[in-house]
């Protein structure tokens, strides 16, 4: 018995390190709708989910002021997402697999540490450090469902 008991605290033990060192998201933009619910619960929200004809929104706001939004296509693809906070996002984790696309046009395209932003027919991201936080929106312009005008992602 004492075996077991060990080898079901030591299971328990790597299961806690690897939620401890796991990174905070999982690939929200382009991710399917488990990334989102993986996004709110590591900022600590609750999301509220909104259907309009053409997508889901999925909305947490914290007691601290930070507030995220991803839209959700029928098919369960993040297509669009909102961040508002005091802190940096974390848009390794937001972006997922747009990331590195963030990081190859930063050289070429940022002209001031406050505002960046990528216009690209299939990435869109405008981040922007206001003296009090930080606001970034993200989408994909090819996958906004038909119907959906952009001036709707905010």
């Amino acid at each position: 018995m004492r075996i077991q008991a060990n080898r079901s605290l030591s299971v328990m033990g790597l299961a806690l390190i690897a939620a401890l060192i796991a990174p905070p998201g999982r690939a929200a933009l382009g991710g399917d709708v488990g990334s989102v619910m993986h996004d709110h619960a590591a900022l600590g929200l609750s999301p509220a989910v909104t259907s309009t004809a053409n997508f889901d929104l999925y909305e947490g706001q914290a007691g601290d002021g930070t507030r995220l939004r991803e839209y959700v296509d029928r098919s369960g693809r993040v297509f669009a997402l909102s961040y508002q906070a005091a802190v940096r996002p974390q848009l390794a984790a937001l972006l997922g697999s747009y990331a590195s696309r963030k990081r190859d046009s930063v050289g070429a395209r940022q002209r001031s540490r406050h505002l960046l932003v990528i216009n690209d027919p299939d990435f869109a991201l405008t981040v922007v450090h206001m003296g009090r936080g930080w606001r970034m929106q993200a989408d994909l312009p090819t996958a906004i469902p038909a119907g959906v005008d952009r001036s709707e992602l905010r």
